[in-house]
């Protein structure tokens, strides 16, 4: 029995990797894509309604989630409620992240701006958050209904709370950076 969980958490870490890898290489060959095309006006509007749809359903779920944490952090939720939550938002949130990296390949970011490379920073490290998350939210499973946040293992706690605090601050960073070079 420990052997069939050693290799379970082995494959767990595998895909994890793999996410890795994958979320790196989808954003690099959106930023490679990004310098050979120039879509047309037409494209670049489908683009641009993509990308903001594609926002709002990302973030919106991760700040669906991050509520939820907060209201569990509080103690006005169970684990068991943010754990239905997360996994009912999972989709929407991967959804969101693809789609702006997909959209955001065709709206031809000024790579020379230091404003644009901060905000392909964060949504590197949104999404590289978003695949270190799924340890932890694996981990909400195992705990009983009723766990208390306080009743966690603090290095745990600590992790868990890091995470929140990185994606939001990614993720709001991405946000009104696009804002701002859409502005300028």
């Amino acid at each position: 029995m420990t052997t069939t969980i050693k290799a379970r958490q082995r494959r767990k870490q595998r895909h994890r990797a793999v996410a890795y890898v994958a979320i790196a290489a989808g954003w690099a060959a959106a930023i490679w894509i990004s310098t050979l095309l120039a879509a047309p006006p037409w494209l670049h509007t489908i683009a641009l309604f993509v990308h903001l749809a594609s926002l709002i359903v990302g973030f919106g779920a991760v700040l669906m989630v991050d509520w939820y944490a907060l209201l569990w952090v509080t103690e006005w939720r169970t684990v068991r409620d943010l754990r239905q939550v997360d996994v009912t938002l999972k989709l929407p949130i991967w959804v969101g992240i693809i789609g702006l990296l997909a959209s955001g390949a065709l709206l031809q970011p000024d790579l020379g701006s230091p404003l644009t490379i901060i905000k392909l920073g964060a949504v590197l490290v949104l999404s590289l958050n978003g695949v270190a998350i799924t340890r932890w939210t694996m981990h909400l499973a195992r705990f009983p209904r009723k766990t208390r946040f306080s009743a966690v293992p603090r290095p745990a706690r600590i992790r868990f709370i890091s995470s929140a605090v990185i994606s939001q601050i990614a993720w709001w960073a991405a946000v009104v950076i696009g804002m701002l070079n859409s502005t300028t």
